[in-house]
């Protein structure tokens, strides 16, 4: 499944997106800058949130319901925030196998909720939001070239992050971590050694790499009002206040008449069918009346006008329809005059001729050419008395 990971950005929904575009296989196979409206179509999209816009904290938080979460994280963190925890938005890390809680994230609320609608109104709805931080393990420091200098970002070993900005030229910062792990691209090993020592752990590492590393991450901020389920009850509430509005009433109130109107003249087409048919059977029951004028009730008019005739023959010498005399001259039309019959079995009305599936194919293909009532079942044909 491919996937498309924006790094998104505080801002209208013109500003340009760093992305990475994943293959099924894992592979980055695009990457760049587009406006949402013009970021590649993906299978899944998945957003990174910027460090700058968030903090990630360390907590020890006990299972608890879905319906509690809110609540407990707010209670957790109040003491360890500096805006009001009612306005921002809190975001539960992903739970361990006891069910606890060990991170959580907050940020706030409406630079994400934008950033979620602008991507969402151009057709890049993210199923989940990563914290940049996390796209570090605990330990991890990554080290990356910005227009304005260079931005570090780490993670301690108990997963908080934090982050700096430093000019180009600027010489080892004083309050710098000790990272086990230093992830950068190529240009800033030199400054990787520079300011963690020759005996640190480097791994070379682009920011498309970085990027991409959201793909397998397990956190995702768009929980509680922010999660897609509640995005879609918005959606539909702010549907409902538009259908509300006097513009829609009078359009939906046209709809309906129109509704009504061919709903009518369904109605009235199915009664004129109805009509026709009962005339036509009137008139059918009518002749066989004048035909069989000794018959008490018509009940079944081609039965009944079928037996008359079996009758009439009968007493003129001459073979039912139903008889084996009509059912053998019909067989003997429809296949070939050394064709080999294997079995033969009669019932009124009824003739069954046991042949070889390709004759009884032929046969059925003949009978429906002369009007008559043949079946072919493998190598058994059956003909029915003449309709």
């Amino acid at each position: 499944m491919s996937t498309l990971v924006i790094r998104l950005a505080p801002g209208s929904m013109h500003t340009a997106l760093d992305y990475v575009l994943v293959d099924a296989k894992g592979q980055a196979s695009d990457s760049g800058q587009a406006q949402p409206a013009l970021l590649p179509r993906a299978q899944r999209v998945v957003g990174v949130w910027p460090a700058e816009q968030l903090t990630l904290l360390a907590l020890q938080m006990p299972a608890v319901p879905p319906a509690r979460l809110r609540a407990a994280l707010a209670g957790a963190l109040e003491d360890r925030l500096l805006a009001d925890p009612a306005a921002q938005h809190l975001a539960a890390g992903p739970r361990e196998a006891d069910g606890s809680v060990r991170l959580a994230c907050a940020c706030s609320r409406e630079p994400l909720a934008a950033a979620i609608q602008s991507l969402t109104q151009a057709g890049r709805e993210p199923a989940a939001i990563v914290p940049e931080p996390a796209l570090l393990a605990p330990g991890e420091a990554w080290l990356q070239a910005a227009p304005e200098g260079i931005r570090l970002l780490w993670r301690d070993v108990e997963g908080e992050a934090a982050w700096m900005h430093l000019p180009k030229d600027a010489v080892q910062p004083a309050l710098l971590p000790s990272p086990a792990r230093v992830l950068a691209e190529a240009a800033l090993q030199e400054t990787v050694t520079r300011w963690f020592g020759s005996g640190v752990d480097k791994v070379p590492l682009t920011p498309e790499q970085g990027l991409a590393r959201a793909v397998e991450s397990a956190w995702n901020l768009r929980q509680f009002d922010l999660a897609p389920q509640a995005a879609m009850q918005r959606g539909a509430a702010g549907l409902a206040r538009q259908l509300a509005t006097p513009a829609w009433r009078r359009a939906s109130l046209v709809a309906a008449a129109l509704a009504l109107v061919q709903i009518g003249g369904l109605n009235l087409y199915a009664m004129k069918l109805r009509h026709e048919r009962s005339a036509l059977q009137n008139q059918v029951q009518t002749v066989v009346s004048q035909a069989l004028p000794g018959s008490p009730a018509i009940l079944d008019a081609r039965l009944q006008m079928q037996r008359a005739l079996d009758t009439a023959r009968l007493r003129a010498g001459k073979p039912a329809s139903t008889s084996i005399e009509v059912l053998m001259g019909a067989a003997a039309q429809v296949l070939p005059s050394d064709a080999s019959i294997g079995k033969l079995e009669y019932t009124p009305g009824q003739l069954k001729l046991g042949v070889t599936p390709t004759l009884a194919s032929a046969a059925q293909a003949r009978c429906a050419v002369l009007g008559l009532t043949c079946k072919a079942d493998g190598g058994r044909l059956t003909i029915g008395a003449p309709g």
